[in-house]
């Protein structure tokens, strides 16, 4: 009897422990900690991701800039074309790594400032180009490889905001007299938004 009423007592003093700590121990303090550690580190990808831009965001930014760079083109708008360039502006022609073997190249003879832009402004929106630039199509344009070698492309990236992503725009067509040539602009970020950075055709722009 007394045995039976000891064993009674004890299962009483282990229920009794169970209602106050729990029999399984801390299991939903951690299970909160764990989540709370879970939920911290989602937050911070989700930084880095939005902290961080992509080319896929590169190429939206440039795709609506390019957007209204052809419908100020096909408008006749010279005042919102002239806020589409960034100055100095780059209007050599491009050159090659093999150019700079056979020649030497300096960059700041093509560089047109926002003072002399009116100058050269007909040159590089001449009747072919108002007539083509609209129809751009698709395969006209291009993505400049971020590990590019070519000094060309460097040069005007040293403008560019940090591992953002060049574009380009290239037309060829053939003249009234039957020859061939072709004129292009280059696009960067600079400060966040796309800017027309460089003109280039087969001659010098500026004398």
């Amino acid at each position: 009897m007394i045995k039976k009423i000891t064993y009674i007592l004890v299962c009483q003093l282990m229920m009794l422990a169970c209602a106050t700590t729990g029999c399984k121990g801390n299991t939903s303090a951690q299970n909160k900690s764990a989540d709370s550690i879970a939920s911290k580190g989602q937050q911070a990808d989700q930084v880095v991701k939005t902290d961080n831009p992509t080319k896929n965001n590169d190429e939206q930014q440039f795709r609506a800039f390019l957007k209204k760079f052809k419908t100020a083109v096909k408008t006749g708008d010279k005042t919102q074309l002239k806020t589409m360039f960034y100055f100095p502006l780059q209007t050599q022609p491009q050159w090659t790594a093999e150019d700079m073997k056979s020649t030497t190249i300096n960059p700041a003879e093509g560089l047109v400032s926002v003072a002399e832009y009116p100058k050269y402004e007909e040159t590089i929106f001449s009747k072919d180009a108002l007539r083509l630039i609209p129809q751009s199509r698709e395969d006209d344009l291009s993505e400049i490889d971020n590990t590019t070698t070519e000094n060309y492309y460097i040069t005007l990236k040293k403008a560019t905001d940090k591992g953002s992503t060049l574009y380009e725009l290239q037309q060829q067509y053939e003249q009234k007299n039957g020859k061939e040539t072709s004129f292009g602009f280059v696009f960067g970020r600079i400060k966040g938004q796309y800017k027309i950075i460089s003109y280039f055709c087969p001659w010098p722009l500026k004398d």
